[in-house]
């Protein structure tokens, strides 16, 4: 006879995604992960396929949520999109786990010697996707003659990538929004000397 689930899986989730996001994979074990969500140790192997099971689950979820909140935000957009995503980035939020950094960050950094092949396939996919967003946002500008003469679109979506994934770093490392503004300022100045308009203010 099967048994009677007594969790609702989205809290779960949500719940087991804030623990991972507070330690880390590595350190954390699946008593930490009972003592944190709410499951069981029945649940998490049969219903989740163990503790990696759960996990990238987890990654699913935080990046379907990262599309919707920013990712897709900065491909529909131009430059401006690209800047309000690093305004954002550290703007505090009411009980805003974002002061543990990045989740994907932090899996990246933690995996740094790629030996959990499926943690590296969806870390890879999410930077591929904020990539091509950072690139698609600075061609609909470049389309609105907005970006000096000469300048490396790819080059550039590049060097944003490794820019905000430093500034989580730097969030998680002095657990404070505020210290990391002066990166952010740093940002909004290089992103605005990349733009005609700008300049000629």
């Amino acid at each position: 006879m099967p048994r009677t689930k007594n969790y609702i899986r989205s809290e779960a989730l949500e719940k087991a995604c804030n623990a991972f996001w507070k330690y880390g994979y590595d350190a954390l074990g699946v008593r930490a992960i009972e003592e944190q969500t709410g499951l069981n140790r029945f649940a998490i192997q049969t219903d989740f396929g163990g503790k990696e099971g759960l996990f990238l689950e987890v990654l699913e979820k935080y990046a379907d949520v990262s599309i919707d909140c920013f990712i897709d935000p900065i491909r529909q957009g131009d430059v401006s999109a690209i800047k309000q995503f690093f305004v954002d980035m550290t703007t505090p939020q009411e009980n805003d786990p974002r002061l543990f950094g990045c989740l994907m960050v932090n899996t990246v950094v933690e995996n740094a010697a790629p030996q959990r092949t499926e943690l590296k396939r969806r870390t890879d996919a999410h930077y591929a996707r904020m990539h091509g967003a950072f690139k698609s946002a600075l061609l609909n500008t470049r389309e609105k003659g907005q970006l000096t003469a000469g300048f490396d679109i790819d080059e550039a979506a590049t060097f944003l990538l490794a820019l905000a994934m430093g500034i989580q770093v730097y969030i998680r490392m002095n657990g404070s929004f505020s210290q990391a503004r002066q990166q952010t300022n740093m940002a909004l100045k290089i992103i605005d000397s990349w733009c005609l308009q700008t300049k000629q203010q």
